[in-house]
């Protein structure tokens, strides 16, 4: 019965993939097509007389391949989402503004107080072209190396009239820095 050996190897293949994450996406055509070449070849066993263990061992492991498939997805994936959140507790980024972390705590991080705005003033720059000059100082108050990423808003008479960013890379811990490159043209 070569329809109930067909299902028993497809069986046994699926089951054998089910376990290896992502790459187990394959057990769905071989479980699919195991249950139905399991199935005929059951049937086809009572008329030959042969093949019905093989036909049922076919059924029974394609099926456990099925329940394989999502048991180590769902392993692989609750594994994932909390390296994920483990790696986003592991650092100090905060939004400005708000005043909220990314992990969406409302205290505002030790980081705010790392940096500040010293100088804003519009200048004549080349050509007469008038631009702000904003001067951002930054002091690690840490007890590592971090790079810091700093965007704002310059306002006019409470209207946004452009944005500015600033960036200050790898400080020591109470090394300082100041951007004199955050302006943005007016």
């Amino acid at each position: 019965n070569g329809l109930a050996t067909t299902a028993l190897v497809l069986g046994i293949i699926a089951v054998v993939v089910s376990f290896i994450p992502v790459l187990n996406v394959v057990v769905w055509p071989l479980a699919i097509l195991g249950i139905v070449f399991g199935a005929i070849g059951l049937s086809k066993a009572g008329k030959v007389r042969k093949g019905k263990g093989a036909g049922i061992t076919g059924l029974v492991t394609s099926a456990v391949a099925i329940i394989m498939f999502f048991a180590m997805n769902a392993l692989f994936f609750s594994a994932v989402d909390k390296a994920s959140e483990e790696l986003d507790k592991s650092y100090d980024s905060t939004t400005v503004g708000d005043g909220k972390s990314k992990t969406g705590g409302a205290k505002e991080s030790k980081v705010m107080k790392d940096f500040k705005v010293t100088k804003c003033d519009v200048v004549t720059g080349d050509f007469g072209i008038k631009e702000m000059a904003i001067h951002v100082d930054y002091v690690n108050n840490g007890d590592r190396r971090y790079s810091y990423f700093v965007e704002g808003e310059v306002l006019a008479d409470g209207k946004k009239v452009n944005d500015f960013m600033s960036t200050a890379e790898n400080l020591a811990p109470g090394q300082k820095f100041t951007d004199k490159n955050a302006g943005a043209l007016v």
